[in-house]
């Protein structure tokens, strides 16, 4: 099959070539090189997002969506060398708070570029300490963050000497995908399944342990999500946008909301997964029920007491003031039934 890809240098467009083979033949005659250099590099530019440097200047390949999924879906089926990497890295929790950082920053993080990770590569989370667990499965969606963009996280760093040896690190930035506290990640289990010795240090991940630890995280807490607004009305062909708070941002307290009452909108009892079939699985908004003025600046939120699963529409509507106050849950639904 055919696969168009597109050449930016530094964001300017190059060439757009018909496939692979053509964009591997402009850059070698580009470099004075041979076409088969480029094939790897072009490959996994467009599947996984990964840019490729010559000297101080950027390249990015692009293709379209649908068929970079099929590829990267086939790159990784089939463990071809240009499929994405798996790591299993260590945290210690004694040294700085994983799970506060998530919460505060919602999704992202900027991670010490121990080895040298890409985009696409998946990071598993093993927290040491008195948790002896694999916890998270990140994305890493920025190989390299640039200094001057690079997050730093004081707040959530227990040793004042070790947050500053951390700035002096290469960073990566990773997206949480899933979050897992089960005993079955223990230490103790990954010996049964191939791990030797402790989790000192970055290793890649292989075999059985790899297909162990994969098994157990299966969810995509933050792909889909529409963290900053829920759509609402059209006035004059212009989109009206509502506000979403930082609590119905949260991934870790979304997963715990979702755990407990399901993917299921709790007003009208919309499942997109029943409707949809497999790509509407697990896909839901989160409505935090308390006001925000009600909420103080020490607040902790409880997954289960103020938050809860609605679809886009109802979200929408618990979003909206009527006669100068929002709807309850209890009052949308009460609406819905008499419909």
């Amino acid at each position: 099959m055919s696969c168009p890809i597109t050449i930016y240098k530094n964001n300017d467009l190059l060439i757009e070539a018909k496939n692979i083979q053509q964009a591997a033949e402009f850059l070698a005659e580009l470099f004075n090189t041979t076409k088969n250099k480029f094939y790897d590099h072009i490959e996994r530019g467009y599947v996984y997002h990964i840019p490729y440097y010559i000297g101080e200047d950027e390249y990015r390949f692009v293709a379209p969506a649908g068929i970079a999924a099929n590829r990267r879906k086939n790159l990784e089926d089939s463990g071809h060398k240009n499929a994405r990497r798996l790591w299993l890295i260590p945290a210690n929790p004694n040294d700085y708070d994983v799970e506060g950082a998530f919460s505060y920053y919602y999704d992202t993080l900027d991670w010490k570029r121990s080895y040298n990770y890409e985009n696409g590569d998946i990071l598993f989370i093993y927290v040491s300490g008195n948790v002896k667990r694999v916890r998270y499965k990140v994305e890493v969606i920025e190989g390299i963050v640039r200094d001057n963009d690079i997050i730093y996280d004081q707040t959530f760093w227990k040793d004042e000497e070790k947050y500053l040896q951390s700035q002096e690190y290469e960073r990566s930035r990773v997206r949480l995908v899933d979050e897992n506290d089960t005993p079955d990640l223990s230490l103790a289990k990954l010996r049964d399944y191939g791990l030797k010795g402790n989790i000192q240090g970055a290793m890649k991940l292989k075999g059985e342990l790899r297909d162990y630890i994969m098994s157990f995280f299966e969810h995509n807490l933050t792909e889909g999500y529409y963290p900053d607004e829920v759509t609402g009305t059209l006035e004059e062909g212009k989109r009206k946008t509502i506000s979403v708070n930082v609590y119905e941002r949260n991934p870790i307290a979304r997963k715990k909301c979702m755990d407990y009452y399901g993917a299921e909108c709790q007003v009208c009892k919309m499942n997109f997964e029943d409707t949809y079939g497999k790509v509407g699985r697990d896909f839901i908004h989160v409505h935090h029920i308390i006001p925000l003025h009600e909420i103080q600046q020490d607040y902790i939120v409880d997954p289960i007491k103020d938050l809860i699963p609605v679809c886009p529409n109802c979200h929408a509507m618990l979003h909206r003031k009527e006669n100068g106050a929002y709807l309850s849950i209890e009052q949308l639904r009460e609406r819905i039934s008499k419909e």
